[in-house]
């Protein structure tokens, strides 16, 4: 299968490069300068040792350019890497080159905070030769990438599913298991400190030793449980709400009640006690762990993890997401051809294969998935267990451009929407109630305004 033509129609989507910049005079590396770049990023301590890895990797390749790590520790949410981004810019300190969270990425573009690439691209090759979606445009000028290609997983211990007498679920992404039928094998592996299960008499929800599934709940995460039973966020066009629907209000109340009704999913939020997800799933306390494709990051390193991938269970079809952290060069940068290498070099598999191999990022690279020995030379390892293939690179097919471009997403998130949400996995209000209030917010708030 030609992954250009199966990514291609899910395609996303004032400041123009003066030539004088990159042509005549040439870089101040190669005239012998040395050149000092800094390059933002967030993400767990394992993505640090990554990222660091292969920054060291460039700087031995370009022995004329230090680059200094910027690194912001954890899965920072928009709003707080925007406030770090306004910060930095009130005080002359933006970086040079690295991540930008997606849901700003439109707001700073159009206010000129990023380097035009289009001239870049095409002089370079890269215009062809990525996804189409890779490459982020305002305007019709392309201001940034995606750093990688990520979607939603489902990891799973097997020898907690063995134990518990559950099978091995579907690889294929159009054969996985439909909800209900996940939601049975769910309470089937969740069992309290006494060995009861949901629905049987007895059972404590209090002291529960093993659960069926922990879900990620933040805002991208909801994206393919909504999509897959006709719900929805907001329209493509920016201009009108869907969470409220039937199909969106059905949709999480479903995830609710593996809360709250059922008991089979653990609520992660502050005070739970809880170990991370992927501790539990490595010390048998979880059967599922539905999270992102970065995870296999850390899955992966798991020596003494028996896991297995599946596909995503299935409301009334196949459902998947395509998202990832945004890569630009900074406009305020002084050194734009050297910051153009190193985020040319970040995109580069061949360049910077141990983030790929280590499970970190998909590439968005089109030979990594046409050329079948590339393929092999990111997949072919423990890191990527059998059915990844089927579950995850197949079901990209099927997937649907996180709605970045939507003006004020993240704001609408931040004060409508996310309060909602919470308050519906608390068990303090019903999807039904808390969505349809959340969705008046939002239409009242006069934020919806279309899409950059």
């Amino acid at each position: 299968m030609k992954y250009v033509k199966v990514f291609a129609f899910t395609a996303l989507f004032a400041l123009t490069l003066c030539g004088a910049v990159f042509a005549g005079g040439g870089s101040d590396s190669a005239k012998g300068k040395e050149v000092r770049l800094t390059y933002v990023y967030w993400g767990s301590t394992a993505e640090d040792t990554a990222v660091k890895a292969a920054l060291k990797d460039f700087m031995a390749a370009n022995p004329g350019i230090r680059v200094e790590p910027l690194y912001l520790p954890g899965d920072l949410d928009g709003s707080t890497y925007n406030a770090k981004m306004k910060s930095m810019a009130a005080s002359g300190t933006l970086p040079d080159v690295g991540y930008f969270r997606p849901e700003e990425f439109g707001n700073y573009a159009e206010k000129n905070f990023f380097l035009q690439l289009d001239d870049l691209m095409k002089r370079d090759g890269m215009d062809s030769s990525y996804l189409p979606q890779t490459w982020l445009s305002i305007g019709g000028k392309t201001f940034g990438a995606y750093t990688a290609a990520e979607c939603q997983v489902m990891f799973y211990n097997k020898k907690v599913l063995q134990d518990a007498g559950v099978p091995l679920p579907p690889a294929k992404f159009d054969q996985a298991w439909k909800w209900d039928e996940f939601a049975a094998n769910l309470r089937k592996i969740t069992v309290d400190k006494n060995g009861k299960h949901p629905g049987e008499a007895g059972f404590d929800p209090k002291n529960i030793a093993r659960y069926g599934v922990a879900y990620d709940l933040w805002s991208a995460m909801y994206y393919p449980t909504l999509w897959s039973n006709g719900g929805g966020v907001i329209s493509d066009d920016g201009k009108t709400v869907l969470i409220d629907s039937p199909e969106s209000i059905e949709a999480v109340q479903r995830l609710a009640d593996l809360i709250n009704k059922d008991h089979t999913m653990p609520y992660m939020g502050g005070g739970s006690g809880l170990p991370a997800p992927s501790v539990m799933l490595a010390n048998g306390q979880l059967g599922f762990w539905v999270t992102g494709q970065w995870n296999f990051l850390e899955i992966g390193g798991m020596k003494d993890l028996p896991f297995g991938v599946a596909a995503l269970p299935i409301q009334k079809k196949p459902a998947q997401i395509y998202l990832s952290g945004v890569n630009v060069v900074f406009k305020a940068t002084k050194h734009p051809e050297e910051a153009w290498l190193l985020q040319k070099w970040m995109m580069d598999p061949s360049k910077t294969l141990n983030l790929y191999t280590s499970g970190l990022w998909m590439p968005t690279k089109l030979a990594y998935y046409n050329d079948p020995a590339r393929l092999k030379e990111w997949t072919d390892n423990p890191v990527h267990p059998a059915g990844y293939k089927e579950a995850v690179l197949d079901s990209m097919s099927i997937s649907r451009n996180e709605p970045i471009k939507i003006r004020n997403i993240n704001q609408i998130w931040g004060d409508c929407l996310n309060p909602a949400f919470e308050s519906i996995w608390i068990g303090k209000a019903s999807a039904a109630d808390a969505l349809k209030e959340a969705a008046k917010k939002v239409r009242d708030s006069g934020l919806l305004v279309g899409t950059y």
